[in-house]
């Protein structure tokens, strides 16, 4: 029998999980893609303007120096208006950006969407029972819970908002800081070796996310895993909810074969959400037999030793003695895990050298940083033919994220 029972519209818990997680991703890397472009264009000009600078310092013919004066000081007060002028452009286009996504209620939306499903899911699963036990008596509701999911994600989400709404400024502030006492020297590096470490910078994106076990993030990688990981636990939390409601207190763990070390152990085993432990008798889903159950440990105790980590996809579906069949033959395989890693690690390639290519300072550059694309995405090839792998190409375009 199937290891859970798909939601109603068709779409399965691991594929709503992933959806969710990268179309939250996608709307704010998708803001940090807008506001790097808009800081490199201004750079560029910074730097082109700083050159001019420069070389009208050193030129020899010009050998009046009054008058190479006049002209390098008129050139500093431009520079100086542009670069005011580029900061007040760059505040207003992020608070614009900020504010968009802050209006819309991203986090409520999201656990709503999943918490309804885990729950519909839970439903249709548990309408697979004949024999289910009496409908227990428990405190608070469904929409308390998923309140709290929604106020920890819109915490983290208002978070970004506001490194969204400070980062083009600091970054052009970090730019002009690379070479403004060049230019005040008459002096500096080349031209291009500039606008090449400005977009490499650049291409960093935002950066700055720490997580609540010391883990750092960029803000694309940051809304993945938060997005992801709120949803998992709203489709998980609802169904339990579901289940407790009918007086089904035991799950069982699916997940996939590259489990991480963490996930692994769980998968296949079955837990309780109220608190039992050990070997339990317990009454057949469809019959009047008894069957006895090993319970591993509770859903909480599980969670506390790693499972259901950030970024975790591992559902507890509903274990109904008789009928649940625990997905078996599931070990850690470090080979598998290793295999995952290294493909999420090409796809940050490819999304790295796609976002210089996409604000190279010149056709040079940017032929540059297009070779690399294409020689990332044939390692990609290699990888996904070699391990068998499936290749997943939303996650190589900037539009998803930009993060490690």
């Amino acid at each position: 029998m199937a290891q859970y029972v798909p939601d109603p519209a068709g779409l399965p818990a691991e594929d709503l999980i992933e959806e969710l997680g990268v179309n939250l991703a996608a709307r704010y890397a998708g803001a940090e893609d807008e506001l790097i472009k808009a800081v490199a264009v201004r750079a560029y000009r910074d730097l082109e303007l700083q050159e001019t600078i420069r070389t009208t310092a050193m030129t020899p013919h010009m050998t009046d120096l009054f008058a190479r004066a006049v002209a390098r000081n008129k050139a500093l007060a431009e520079l100086q208006a542009l670069r005011a002028q580029s900061i007040r452009e760059l505040q207003y286009l992020a608070a614009q950006m900020a504010e968009k996504l802050h209006s819309r209620d991203l986090a409520l939306e999201v656990i709503t969407l999943a918490w309804t499903e885990g729950e519909a899911a839970a439903a249709e699963r548990l309408g697979m029972a004949t024999r289910l036990p009496q409908t227990t008596a428990l405190t608070g509701s469904s929409s308390q819970a998923a309140t709290m999911l929604t106020l920890d994600l819109t915490s983290r989400l208002e978070d970004m908002a506001l490194r969204i709404a400070r980062y083009p400024q600091d970054a052009y502030q970090r730019v002009i800081s690379f070479t403004a006492s060049n230019t005040i020297l008459g002096a500096g590096t080349n031209l291009q070796s500039q606008q090449l470490a400005v977009q490499r910078f650049l291409s960093e994106g935002i950066t700055g996310f720490v997580d609540k076990s010391g883990c750092n993030w960029r803000i694309g990688s940051y809304a993945e895993m938060a997005g992801r990981t709120a949803v998992n636990r709203a489709f998980n939390d609802a169904g339990i909810w579901r289940m407790q409601q009918v007086g089904v207190n035991l799950v069982t763990v699916v997940g996939a074969l590259d489990s991480c070390s963490k996930c692994a152990p769980w998968v296949g085993k079955i837990l309780s959400t109220d608190g039992s432990t050990g070997t339990v008798v317990v009454q057949h889903a469809t019959s009047d037999e008894h069957i006895t159950v090993q319970i591993i440990a509770t859903i909480e105790a599980a969670r506390g030793a790693g499972l259901h980590h950030p970024n975790c996809r591992h559902q507890d579906i509903a274990y109904m003695p008789g009928l649940t069949i625990p997905q078996a033959g599931q070990e850690y395989d470090p080979q598998a895990e290793a295999d995952r890693e290294k493909q999420r690690s090409i796809e940050r390639d490819i999304r790295k050298y796609k976002r210089r290519e996409s604000i190279a300072a010149d056709p040079t550059d940017q032929k540059r940083a297009a070779l690399k694309v294409r020689a990332k995405q044939a390692q990609m090839r290699e990888h996904v033919e070699l391990t068998g792998r499936k290749r997943a190409s939303a996650r190589e375009q900037l539009t998803f994220t930009d993060g490690r």
